[in-house]
């Protein structure tokens, strides 16, 4: 059997590989296939970095009533979904009911 000649994606030297087992060798050594992992998590984690950031930068300083008040990913799609909190405001919290209608009666506090 002939071995196969490759190149390492992370030191570039070349490696000899079974043919039979030439789908599961990408890396030479353990420690570039270890190098190639933490490069893709540094990677992951910058994109999720920039993603948050991208979020601070694009609401307003002052929220309006009904502004977003979080974006976050869906954790099915991974698309962003804007969360609205309703009940952010006083008169939004605290409905004032019409002095004006006998039949209703509010509650009480206690």
């Amino acid at each position: 059997m002939l071995a196969e000649l490759r190149d390492c994606p992370i030191c570039w030297t070349q490696f000899q590989v079974n043919p039979q087992a030439a789908t599961r060798h990408t890396y030479c050594s353990p420690r570039c296939k270890a190098e190639a992992a933490r490069r893709r998590r540094r990677e992951r984690d910058e994109a999720i970095n920039t993603a948050e950031t991208d979020v601070v930068t694009r609401q307003s300083p002052v929220p309006t009533p009904l502004a977003p008040t979080a974006i976050r990913n869906c954790l099915h799609c991974d698309k962003p979904v804007t969360i609205v909190a309703l009940l952010a405001t006083p008169e939004a919290a605290r409905p004032t009911i019409p002095a004006a209608s006998p039949d209703v009666i509010p509650m009480r506090r206690s």
